[in-house]
Parts: structure tokens; C-alpha cells; sequence
């Protein structure tokens, strides 16, 4: 899969906020080392199954971040 470095941006903000605020240890501990590993260069072409559920789940939640006045203009305008 391809993604713009836009929607790259998104998706490591949400499995950020996800692995801040998500009460399941587990998932937040996956979304961290997913957010973390798509800093990588071309890592978002090798997206496995789990890594979209992932994905998808940190989206549905849409957790905010813990630290308040985040300026999320620049991801989501």
C-alpha cells in the first residue's frame, strides 16, 4: 500500500494518542511500536493484516492526545 506522508502523519497521530490513552495495555503498547516503526522509510508498503486492524481501531477510537492545546489543524484540515 501506498500512502501520501500526509495520511502517513495521520496514522502515527492516531496510534500515538491510542497508545497513550488506550486502557488495554497490549494494544497500546502495538499501537506504539507500529506509530514508532512507520517513521522508517518505506515501512508503510509492508503493512501486515494485524498492522491494519491496528490502524483502523486507533482511527475508530480517535483518541486525543493527553497533552492539551495540540494543534491537530495541520493533519486534519
Amino acid at each position: 500500500m501506498n500512502f501520501t506522508e500526509r495520511q502517513q502523519q495521520q496514522m502515527m497521530y492516531r496510534l500515538r494518542c491510542a497508545a497513550e490513552r488506550d486502557p488495554d495495555d497490549e494494544i497500546a503498547n502495538l499501537c506504539s511500536q507500529l506509530a514508532f516503526e512507520l517513521e522508517t522509510p518505506r515501512r508503510h508498503t509492508r503493512l501486515t493484516e494485524q498492522d491494519i486492524q491496528l490502524i483502523k481501531y486507533a482511527v475508530k477510537k480517535n483518541y486525543q492526545p493527553l497533552k492539551s492545546g495540540v494543534d491537530t489543524s495541520t493533519f486534519f484540515s
